[in-house]
């Protein structure tokens, strides 16, 4: 079974009222500025340049869009906002809410962390949020291929214990890459 996402970029917006209106699933791409959504989103749809990818913590500084296969991915701003201004931080401190409060189309959420650094005070604030929402969400362990196997496997133990639903993710891992498409065709599909 093949299992490629063909990802489009279709719209951006700043804030919530903005965003793209459509019928068809969304699933929630959200974590920590450099956390590595952009690079699981190029490495997923294999186009090194579809979403801006930096060295630079705060590239995303929009909802983005992307069309899939039976749905969308939106790629979240990441939390941390180092190099934007107060009046930004303010803006998305309330429009990203907004996001998960009232998109009727929303059906799961990927919070990405660094496992090298997993699951700081702002993901912690994010899962609360949506536990509080009742939103479904899993967590990914980023830059799996940044630590050991062994490293990575009780890292991984340690936050299923947690959350239940986490998976460790590699750009660089062809398998890594295959087994998240999959689950993204399972969500979008259902």
């Amino acid at each position: 079974m093949k299992f490629d996402l063909t990802f489009e970029f279709v719209s951006s917006a700043a804030v919530y009222d903005q965003c793209l209106e459509h019928i068809q699933k969304e699933i929630a791409f959200v974590g920590a500025s450099n956390a590595g959504k952009s690079s699981a989103i190029n490495a997923l749809s294999n186009k090194r340049k579809l979403a801006k990818v930096s060295k630079t913590p705060g590239k995303t500084k929009l909802f983005n869009f992307f069309k899939c296969p039976n749905g969308y991915i939106v790629d979240f701003p990441g939390y941390g906002f180092s190099k934007v201004s107060k009046l930004q931080k303010r803006e998305w401190a309330n429009e990203i809410p907004k996001y998960f409060q009232f998109r009727d189309n929303l059906i799961g959420v990927f919070i990405f962390t660094d496992i090298r650094h997993p699951m700081r005070e702002a993901d912690l604030h994010m899962v609360q949020m949506l536990i509080e929402l009742k939103l479904p969400f899993k967590v990914v362990l980023t830059k799996a291929d940044k630590v050991s196997e062994k490293k990575r496997i009780e890292t991984e133990s340690f936050f299923k214990k947690k959350y239940t639903d986490v998976i460790s993710l590699s750009t660089k891992n062809k398998e890594s890459i295959i087994n998240f498409r999959k689950e993204i065709n399972v969500l979008l599909s259902n």
